[in-house]
């Protein structure tokens, strides 16, 4: 079996939109900044047979800013500015609040999912579909919520400091506000020297 490394993207791949760091989506080509070390970590799991996948909760396609489709292009642009770094990448359209304003094409994915963290489904899927071994694999991500998605897979986890670890999370799935995480860490890079150390 294989073991991973999930990561969480805006945040911890990417990082936070300026001056809405607590609260912004990246979901423009030309917002995309990679964080600093993260091509360097990368690197260094595909050279020790970890495999590289993004879970990421994209609550913008069903507020109707975006389409499917335009995340899984903006993820494509992503991964050729990584290098091919990342395995594969997860996402959740869903959103469990309802509002007037929201667009037609994007009802259908106003709901209660599985797949929303904290809920673990993206995490399970891509152990599924990838052969992974969820023991021998962390969960990397600057909120609560990407900690408990973690712990609920098996997975070890690491927190990453964030501002976006102020976000006080809203969500349909309940999740266990005393999740502790394996381990915290400043960066992507310094969450993979500890993973690689032990």
């Amino acid at each position: 079996m294989n073991k991973a490394v999930f990561f969480d993207r805006d945040g911890v791949i990417l990082e936070l939109p300026k001056g809405n760091e607590a609260y912004g989506f990246i979901y423009k080509k030309e917002d995309v900044v990679i964080v600093d070390g993260v091509r360097e970590a990368l690197h260094a799991l595909k050279g020790r047979g970890y495999l590289n996948v993004i879970i990421t909760n994209q609550p913008v396609i069903a507020r109707g800013i975006v389409s499917y489709e335009d995340v899984v292009e903006l993820h494509e642009f992503i991964n050729r500015k990584l290098g091919g770094l990342i395995d594969r990448f997860y996402f959740c359209p869903h959103h469990p609040e309802t509002h007037p304003d929201v667009p037609e094409r994007a009802l259908k994915y106003r709901t209660v999912c599985g797949c929303r963290k904290p809920a673990p489904g993206m995490i399970i899927k891509a152990a599924k579909d990838l052969n992974i071994n969820l023991k021998k694999s962390w969960m990397l991500g600057d909120m609560v919520t990407d900690i408990a998605a973690g712990e609920a897979a098996g997975c070890k986890t690491i927190m990453i400091e964030s501002l976006a670890n102020s976000r006080v999370p809203k969500s349909g799935n309940a999740f266990k506000n005393d999740v502790k995480p394996t381990s915290k860490a400043q960066n992507a890079l310094d969450a993979v020297r500890y993973i690689l150390e032990k």
